[in-house]
């Protein structure tokens, strides 16, 4: 398969480099919760903490999206794609070092490099693939965010017993440098378009956001992004801590519930992208997710040790699916409407918006879940699952709401059906 605009270059290995890349990056985010008790074992700390940790990266991406989303125009997307990889690789590696604080400098290296990515490759898928194929292309790349954190769910348990957490880090900073070797084949002909004397760090560090919120529609479709993020980071980030605390299952079972939560948003990333490129309705489509992710996260008030593992697999599969169906239907509106030629820039602006949810939410989990604990009245598995909750009842919320004038009739059918 070949760019329309460009027959020479391949678009086949254009979106597997890329999805490689987010593979690979996301399991560089993932893979500390998913070792977490291990981890808290080795320090005597609580593996509740666990949802600082993600909040830390969050804020490294938050610095990285508001101040490089030009680096692309200046290097080249490739370039910055790779250079993004590579400071992912950098905080890996800190992490190694044996200090809590280093935990705390690694978390955010990696959160800075993990922001450079979706901005640079967006900016390369939209010059590349046909407008017809726009939204099924973008939910295939961010395929790479669930298939990484399927191998850090199903790998880095397993290595984390085998030999220790640290080579769980350790493999995870390996595949990083690889996708940079990988992509450098085409990157001087990915990169043609790309200005040198443009500047490297933005003069105006909100100039994407305010470029999205300047626009109604694509402030209302990062609004959503938020809601979506937050559910999504408090259940990938707190699946292991729950199974292996709140339910008493091993590292390594809980692992494969993770495991199913990236594999239902795999598949339903691929499912949704192609359903809003048939109905043509990004909105309805995401309004409809919304929904179903609120009453999942109904079910999940009753989780509990008695529960069935076919039961758990079942209500955290619906979590997975709902949670993750909705990067490439949002970041392929935000290409779509972004103003011509700003495509890098509206990219980095929605994304330091939508990353408030990925930010706020698991701190926010934290909080409940550690109060929860001295709460004797109510059981650590009700809170639990209410914490879940807190991520799931705004994204099932706020997206209805603010897509509802983007699509008048359905909304007002959802909303007089509540």
């Amino acid at each position: 398969m070949s760019s329309g605009s460009h027959p020479g270059l391949s678009l086949t290995f254009l979106v597997s480099a890329l999805t490689a890349g987010h593979t690979a990056g996301t399991m560089a985010m993932f893979v500390l919760p998913a070792v977490a008790p291990a981890v808290a074992d080795d320090y005597s700390l609580d593996p509740s903490l666990i949802g600082y940790q993600i909040s830390l990266v969050g804020g490294g991406m938050f610095v990285s999206l508001s101040l490089l989303g030009n680096l692309s125009r200046k290097l080249g997307a490739c370039r910055s794609y790779q250079i993004g990889l590579g400071l992912a690789g950098t905080g890996m590696l800190i992490m190694l070092l044996p200090w809590v604080p280093f935990l705390v400098v690694g978390s955010i290296v990696v959160g800075l490099g993990y922001g450079m990515l979706t901005p640079s490759s967006s900016k390369l898928l939209v010059r590349y693939t046909p407008a017809a194929r726009r939204s099924l292309v973008f939910s295939v790349h961010q395929l790479g965010i669930p298939f990484g954190g399927i191998l850090a769910a199903l790998v880095g348990p397993a290595v984390a017993v085998a030999a220790g957490w640290r080579w769980s880090v350790l493999l995870s900073a390996a595949l990083l440098y690889a996708v940079i070797a990988l992509m450098q084949r085409d990157r001087r002909e990915w990169d043609e378009d790309r200005e040198p004397n443009a500047p490297a760090v933005a003069g105006n560090p909100f100039a994407g956001v305010t470029t999205i919120w300047a626009e109604r529609s694509l402030r209302l479709v990062s609004i959503a992004g938020i809601c979506f993020s937050w559910a999504q980071f408090c259940v990938v980030s707190y699946v292991v801590v729950a199974c292996v605390q709140t339910l008493g299952m091993s590292l390594v079972v809980a692992g494969t519930v993770l495991t199913v939560v990236q594999a239902t948003s795999a598949v339903s990333r691929v499912f949704v992208g192609w359903l809003v490129d048939r109905a043509q309705n990004a909105a309805r489509v995401l309004a409809w997710v919304a929904g179903i992710l609120l009453l999942a996260c109904l079910a999940a008030l009753g989780m509990s040790p008695a529960l069935p593992l076919l039961a758990v697999y079942l209500l955290f599969a619906v979590l997975g699916g709902t949670t993750g169906s909705w990067p490439g239907t949002v970041l392929a509106e935000v290409g779509r409407l972004a103003p011509q030629g700003q495509v890098s820039l509206a990219t980095s602006g929605a994304l330091v918006i939508i990353n408030i949810g990925k930010f706020a939410g698991p701190a926010l989990f934290a909080i409940v879940y550690a109060v929860s604990q001295n709460a004797r009245h109510l059981s650590n598995s009700f809170l639990t699952s209410a914490a879940n909750s807190c991520g799931g009842f705004p994204t099932a919320a706020v997206p209805s709401a603010c897509m509802r004038r983007a699509a008048s009739g359905f909304c007002t059918a959802l909303r007089a059906s509540a």
